[in-house]
């Protein structure tokens, strides 16, 4: 059975500062490794609500129907950040 790692960069952030204005004031390139736990250093609790279904899917099948690539992006529900998720083959 599969169980990847997922790797989550911030590849977009939409604001004339290039922070995200929420809790977490995420920066272009901010990276966090994805596992079953809740990433360290803190991600933004609504990206993360956002993120967590499709990473979760990602990390234990091998290949879903949808994806074309070897990444999926998934935008924050305040649309200022676009974040790219993509599974560590380790």
């Amino acid at each position: 059975m599969a169980n990847y790692k997922i790797n989550c960069i911030a590849i977009e952030v939409r604001t004339e500062s290039g922070i995200c204005p929420g809790s977490a004031q995420c920066q272009k390139n901010e990276t966090w490794i994805l596992t079953a736990r809740t990433p360290e250093p803190g991600m933004c609790g609504r990206a993360f609500a956002a993120i967590h279904p499709i990473a979760f899917a990602m990390r234990w099948t091998d290949q879903m129907m949808w994806e074309k690539t070897n990444h999926v992006d998934v935008i924050c529900p305040d649309g200022c950040v676009t974040y790219r998720l993509s599974r560590i083959n380790e």
